[in-house]
């Protein structure tokens, strides 16, 4: 089918991994990330792909070490 297509020309940014993903969240990076939530849920075709990366970005890095057992000592 589009044999010839180069996608990688057709892209603008590729996706990079967290610089900071051991830091936990200012509240300036919550209330963006509530607010990107709440733009998500509401209306999802008005977020821009930045945006969504962004989102995805803050959301992992709230989630940092929330699943992480405790340490029990013998």
């Amino acid at each position: 089918m589009y044999c010839n297509a180069n996608i990688g020309t057709h892209r603008k940014k590729l996706m990079t991994l967290s610089r900071s993903g051991t830091e936990t969240l200012n509240q300036e990076e919550w209330n963006e990330l509530v607010a990107l939530k709440n733009a998500i849920t509401y209306a999802p075709q008005t977020v821009s792909a930045e945006k969504m990366e962004k989102f995805t970005e803050l959301m992992v890095r709230s989630l940092e070490g929330k699943s992480d057992l405790p340490i029990r000592n013998k």
